[in-house]
């Protein structure tokens, strides 16, 4: 962490509104009964720190396909006023896969993804991404069909010139001839996917859930953190580098 403006102490800021914010979408949640886990970072730094991971200023939230936008629409109707759930009935042009709860004191500059800062809000942010429960055979299918609608969304808002948009079309329709191989290899484990690199998560692995430890509070994680921690970064309790340890935002400034 070399930017003299975002040392450990303003990371540590972010993170103590992250994890209010995590209290109230949690009670939200819970409330309502409507499930959630974490996962990628902040399940790491769950199992490795009991919270944060000291350089994170990231929290990742999944919801279920099935509830997901109920999951939406409760807290949208629940959240405080200092927070701003963003979607793209919320943000005209929104057009990510997944929805964010951001806080509306705060604004964090993120460089690592310039195109968001197309939307009006810019405070710190936690992610909902959505779990979709499926063959694990149909996941590469899944993914490619969702890329379509990533492409179509950019385009739709300006993100992409004509020509972008014609070669990424070309690009992801064979992408969708090579899924189809996979989708027709037959009858596999079942997984939740997910629109992301990581791919999936099997759903023996996730379910039953259990609370972690996270900070002063707990929060609703997979059931074999093991299996899930392994498949997302392999040797996941070594600590990587000084190099490596880089936050998301390059800078946060609080309004209060």
């Amino acid at each position: 962490m070399n930017n003299t403006k975002y040392g450990p102490a303003e990371v540590k800021k972010v993170q103590n509104r992250l994890l209010e914010m995590a209290k109230i979408i949690h009670n939200i949640l819970d409330e309502n009964n409507i499930p959630y886990f974490i996962t990628f970072g902040t399940l790491l730094g769950a199992v490795r720190h009991n919270g944060f991971i000291p350089w994170d200023d990231d929290l990742d939230i999944f919801l279920f396909d099935d509830t997901y936008d109920e999951a939406i629409r409760v807290l949208r109707n629940n959240i405080p006023d200092d927070m701003f759930l963003e979607d793209g009935e919320s943000e005209p042009l929104y057009f990510h896969a997944w929805a964010h709860i951001k806080d509306n004191n705060s604004k964090a500059v993120c460089q690592q993804y310039p195109q968001d800062n197309i939307y009006k809000n810019h405070g710190v942010s936690i992610d909902l991404y959505r779990a979709v429960k499926m063959d694990e055979n149909d996941v590469e299918m899944f993914r490619a069909l969702e890329n379509r609608k990533y492409i179509d969304r950019k385009r739709n808002v300006g993100l992409m010139t004509d020509n972008e948009y014609a070669q990424a079309v070309s690009q992801n329709d064979e992408r969708i001839r090579k899924a189809a191989e996979k989708s027709n290899a037959g009858s596999g484990a079942a997984v939740f996917g997910m629109v992301l690199k990581q791919e999936k998560m099997y759903c023996d692995d996730v379910l039953p859930l259990r609370k972690y430890k996270f900070c002063d509070t707990e929060l609703w994680g997979p059931n074999n953190y093991d299996s899930i921690l392994r498949h997302f970064y392999n040797e996941y309790m070594e600590l990587p580098s000084d190099e490596e340890k880089i936050p998301h935002y390059e800078y946060v400034e609080f309004y209060k």
